[in-house]
C-alpha cells in the first residue's frame, strides 16, 4: 500500500494478516512475516504497521515454557540487528529496539536499547561489544553509552572489561 511519499511497502504474513481500518493499522503474524520498504528489511514473528504514524513495530515470540522460538531481525544496508522488540519510523529512517544484537565488522554488540539515528549511525545504550562470537562471551568491554558509525568507529565515555571465568 502506498505510504505518504508514493513508494510502496511490501509485506507478507505467513499465518495471517488483520487489518483495523478505522484506526489504519495492519497487523502480521506467523514465524517469518515481513515488510520491505526501501532498502529496510524486517522480519519478524509479529509486525504491526501503523499507517497514520508511519510506525512499523515487530516483537518476537515464546514458546509455552517461555523460550523465545523467533525474534526480529532487521537489515539496512550493512546494518542487520537481531533483537526482542523493533519500532522503526518508515518515514525519518528512525528506530529504537531492545535487547539487541549486532555485528559491526568483527565486532559483536549487544545493546539493551539501541537507537538508531540515520542508516550509518546509531546508539547504544547498557552496551557490551566484544570480538568472542559465543551467545555468552568469555569477554567483553562494557560502557553504559556508545555512538558508533557502521564499520567506522565507536564512541564512548568509562568503559570496563567484563569476563566469564565459568
Amino acid at each position: 500500500f502506498p505510504s505518504h511519499d508514493r513508494r510502496l511497502v511490501f509485506y507478507h504474513a505467513d499465518d495471517s494478516m488483520v487489518m483495523d481500518v478505522p484506526t489504519r493499522k495492519i497487523m502480521l503474524y506467523g514465524k517469518k512475516s515481513n515488510t520491505r520498504y526501501l532498502d529496510n528489511e524486517l522480519s519478524a514473528p509479529g509486525i504491526q504497521f501503523d499507517q497514520k504514524q508511519n510506525l512499523v513495530t515487530a516483537w518476537h515470540v515464546k514458546d509455552s515454557n517461555g523460550l523465545v522460538i523467533a525474534s526480529p531481525t532487521f537489515k539496512q544496508e550493512d546494518l542487520l540487528t537481531i533483537s526482542d522488540t523493533i519500532t522503526f519510523n518508515m518515514k525519518t529512517g528512525k528506530g529504537l529496539t531492545k535487547g539487541t544484537y549486532t555485528q559491526q565488522g568483527e565486532m559483536y554488540i549487544y545493546g539493551e536499547r539501541i537507537k538508531k539515528i540515520d542508516s550509518s549511525a546509531f546508539y547504544a545504550f547498557k552496551a557490551r561489544f566484544t570480538t568472542c562470537n559465543l551467545d555468552t562471551p568469555h569477554f567483553a568491554f562494557v560502557s553504559k553509552k556508545i555512538k558508533f558509525i557502521n564499520n567506522k568507529f565507536a564512541v564512548t565515555g568509562p568503559v570496563h572489561p567484563e569476563f566469564d571465568v565459568s
